[in-house]
């Protein structure tokens, strides 16, 4: 029986999108799996609840006959309003399993909150998974971290109310360096991040951004560097409270550290890439799937994360994640996993995601 991965139940693959989100997925929560079941159930179920509004939102953004955001937007209000999930709505499973949790015992102002983020959260998937959208100033960029992503984190289990604008802080650093990541894909389907204020101050186009030459002007790389070196730092020190934290849930611990770690390679190797965002994805991704085994291998031994970063350090050189020897330690049930991540992603050697295209 194979062994299950995050994206296998979070549903990476059931949606047509604009990409397969597999590897994604498994950059960014393949720790889960590793969890104590109860623990990581509630994990799986939130993360799944995600997953699913931004595939389907997706879709309805590149195809004009699909309607399933708005369906389950609509059940949404309901169920919020009215307090029921109707027999017959659309993804009736998923509003219904966000009824039992969060709307089946009387609650207080504190219960109320995950409630509260996951209304902002799809009014947001609404307002920004727009077609020829722009964002004008850096005021208005900074607007759609949090709203995106800075809500969906505070839908996320076992937070506590002591850490919830830190936590939207932490999902508007993490929505940050997913844009950064993929910045050719989003150009590719017709999509650029970067403010208007930002691409005019410095003397760069959006028409560049989109058809892949911005790289060829003097100027993207100098924008890239404040971009990284003056603007990312406003977004880093709104999360010192979690990161120096030492009552976060230890689940949380393993979330924080793990995503630093990911910002860390993201930066770093956005950096080595001379801010080349076409070249980019073949470099990042052959990296991830080095990465993952030795990743999950050290969550599965400590069940608790050794500081993987809280200062934008790598965990190890280069020459340390080549030896193999490391395994060796691993327990039976970490074999399986990183036995799991292997096959996952040694099907995407070669042209599709590989150094040949770099």
């Amino acid at each position: 029986m194979d062994t299950l991965t995050i994206s296998d139940l979070v549903g990476s693959s059931q949606y047509e999108a604009v990409a397969d989100d597999s590897l994604k997925d498994e950059d960014n929560v393949a720790w889960v799996m590793v969890l104590e079941p109860p623990i990581r159930d509630e994990w799986i179920e939130r993360i799944s609840w995600i997953r699913l509004v931004d595939r389907l939102a997706e879709n309805e953004l590149f195809d004009t006959n699909s309607s399933e955001f708005q369906k389950v937007y609509i059940g949404w209000q309901r169920l919020l309003h009215q307090g029921r999930v109707e027999p017959d709505c659309a993804h009736r499973e998923v509003l219904t399993g966000i009824r039992n949790r969060w709307f089946g015992q009387p609650s207080t102002g504190s219960d109320r909150l995950p409630i509260q983020a996951w209304a902002r959260f799809l009014e947001a998937t609404a307002r920004y998974h727009q077609p020829h959208l722009v964002i004008e100033r850096f005021a208005d960029h900074q607007k759609m971290l949090e709203e995106l992503s800075g809500s969906c984190f505070q839908t996320l289990p076992f937070l506590t109310e002591k850490y919830w604008q830190s936590t939207c802080a932490f999902g508007a650093l993490d929505q940050f360096f997913n844009n950064l990541r993929d910045m050719r894909e989003d150009a590719q389907q017709g999509i650029c991040y970067l403010p208007t204020e930002l691409l005019n101050h410095f003397g760069v186009s959006r028409d560049e951004i989109l058809n892949l030459v911005a790289c060829q002007n003097p100027n993207y790389a100098r924008m890239m560097r404040f971009w990284l070196d003056d603007y990312l730092p406003t977004f880093r020190q709104k999360v010192d409270e979690l990161l120096i934290a030492d009552d976060l849930h230890p689940s949380w611990r393993i979330w924080r550290d793990w995503s630093f770690y990911r910002y860390h390679r993201i930066e770093r190797v956005f950096r080595r890439c001379n801010f080349d965002y076409v070249q980019f994805p073949a470099v990042y991704w052959a990296e991830v799937r080095r990465d993952l085994p030795l990743l999950l291998s050290q969550v599965c031994r400590e069940h608790c994360p050794a500081p993987i970063t809280t200062s934008h350090q790598s965990l190890q050189s280069e020459e340390e994640f080549a030896v193999p020897s490391i395994l060796l330690e691993i327990s039976d049930k970490a074999v399986r996993v990183v036995e799991m991540v292997l096959s996952l992603f040694q099907w995407q050697t070669g042209d599709r995601i590989g150094l040949s295209e770099a």
